[in-house]
C-alpha cells in the first residue's frame, strides 16, 4: 500500500470512529405514572364503630364512602366483601392497612359507577416521596389557584399541597407542588415545582 493511500485510510477509519462516538445515544423512553387500583385489607389492627353516611368525595368508587366516628369524618373508607364493616385510613405506600370501622348502620346504596377515575387518586405519590391526599373540606386558593391535594410536611411553619389539578396528559403524570407558608397576611406561596407522580392510588 503506496503513504498516501494508507494515510487516506487511516483518516476515514478515523472520521468513522469520530462520528460514531459523537452520535448522541437514544433518549429513554418516558417513565409513566404507576396506577394502583387498591383492594382494602381485612387484617385491619384495630376495629372502631361508626357510620357512612355517602360517598366518598376523595375517589369515585361505588365501595368508597364517607364516614364519621363521632364527630370526626373519615374519608374514604373502603367496604369489605359483606359491607359489615369498611377499612379506613389505610397507606399502602407505607405498608399500614388501616383500621376496621364496625357500621352501626348499614351502608346506603351507591350511585358511583364502577368504572376507574383518569384524573387522580385518593393517595398520590410524587417522585420524591411525598405522600399527598385530596382535601375534602372547604376549598381554598393561593394567588389564584386551588388547593386540591394536602401533603405531608416536614418543615415546620411550612405546608405542602398540590396546586389544581393533576396533569394526566403524558404517561408520567406531574402536579404542582407549592410550599405555602401562613402568616397573619393570610396564605403565601413560598415555592412552586412541577414534580412527576410516580405512584396514583384509586
Amino acid at each position: 500500500m503506496t503513504r498516501i493511500r494508507w494515510e487516506c485510510a487511516v483518516s476515514l477509519a478515523f472520521f468513522v470512529t469520530l462520528s460514531v462516538l459523537a452520535t448522541p445515544a437514544p433518549a429513554p423512553s418516558e417513565q409513566a405514572t404507576r396506577i394502583v387500583r387498591f383492594v382494602p385489607d381485612t387484617t385491619v389492627r384495630s376495629v372502631r364503630e361508626g357510620k357512612c353516611w355517602t360517598g366518598s368525595i376523595a375517589v369515585s368508587r361505588p365501595d368508597a364512602w364517607r364516614c364519621m366516628i363521632g364527630n370526626e369524618i373519615v374519608d374514604p373508607c373502603f367496604a369489605s366483601a359483606d359491607s359489615k364493616f369498611v377499612v379506613c385510613g389505610p397507606n399502602p405506600a407505607k405498608g399500614d392497612p388501616g383500621f376496621g370501622l364496625k357500621l352501626t348502620e348499614p351502608l346506603p346504596k351507591s350511585d358511583v359507577q364502577a368504572t376507574p377515575s383518569k384524573d387522580g387518586g385518593w393517595l398520590v405519590e410524587l417522585a420524591d416521596g411525598t405522600l399527598c391526599r385530596p382535601r375534602t373540606g372547604a376549598g381554598w386558593e393561593v394567588q389564584g389557584k386551588l388547593v386540591n391535594y394536602y401533603c405531608e410536611s416536614k418543615q415546620k411553619g411550612r405546608q405542602i399541597d398540590l396546586l389544581e389539578e393533576l396533569n394526566t396528559s403524558k404517561p408520567l403524570w406531574t402536579a404542582q407542588k407549592a410550599t405555602i407558608a401562613n402568616d397573619d397576611g393570610g396564605p403565601k406561596l413560598l415555592k412552586l415545582q412541577i414534580m412527576g407522580v410516580k405512584t396514583v392510588w384509586q
